[in-house]
């Protein structure tokens, strides 16, 4: 989709001329569209050189720098964000949930609750599937450290996931539990676990957010 570049260079954190700014050299878009009438913003951080500039009008595809090492990393990678709203840190997103998958693949979401409702945390979730022979593991959002969809309203995702049937297993306080799924190609997998209640593949109620794109005004 198309957008403006709305910065490049250092300092998307902490202001212009911040050698030392977390993100390094980075690049921040502001796209022609948005959710829940709220403007979405991506960021690219972490570049080794940016090849785009302020105003400049970007579409997919377009080449916006080069990856790299700068800012705080431990190794040459790219940093991905997805804002909601405004061009802040504190309202980004799991981006894992606005990246499509390769084709044939898809995407876990869950929403893991204590008793009371309240979200378990940093609990280690195991996924595995038999026909691949392959297992990986989850852990649920630490306090603070992802801002769950207002949609999913998800406290675990795990993307990429090969279509097929996968076993998740994990432990809370000293009881084990076992669950089958599904994953489709293309789609969003949603499981709920809650203490004392089991799991549930509802999805959330849809008039807790329309769930459809708009066109925001720039």
């Amino acid at each position: 989709k198309d957008g403006t570049v709305v910065w490049a260079g250092i300092g998307l954190y902490k202001g212009p001329d911040s050698p030392d700014d977390p993100y390094g050299i980075a690049v921040a878009i502001r796209h022609n569209f948005g959710f829940d009438r709220r403007q979405l913003y991506t960021i690219y951080a972490h570049m080794d050189r940016v090849d785009v500039s302020v105003g400049q009008t970007v579409k997919a595809g377009d080449q916006l720098g080069i990856v790299g090492n700068t800012g705080f990393t431990t190794g040459p990678h790219l940093h991905f964000e997805v804002r909601l709203e405004r061009n802040s840190y504190y309202v980004t997103r799991n981006p894992e949930l606005w990246l499509a998958p390769p084709q044939g693949w898809g995407v876990l979401v869950g929403r893991w609750m204590k008793a009371d409702g309240s979200l378990i945390r940093l609990l280690d979730v195991r996924v595995a599937s038999a026909e691949l022979k392959r297992s990986w593991v989850v852990r649920t959002y630490a306090p603070e450290s992802v801002n769950s969809d207002d949609y999913y309203r998800e406290n675990l995702v795990l993307s990429d996931l090969p279509a097929g049937e996968y076993t998740l297993q994990f432990s809370y306080n000293e009881t084990d539990y076992q669950t089958r799924f599904n994953i489709l190609p293309g789609a969003i997998t949603y499981i709920t676990f809650r203490e004392g209640f089991g799991f549930s593949n509802r999805l959330p109620d849809a008039s807790s957010s329309n769930n459809l794109w708009q066109p925001v005004e720039p």
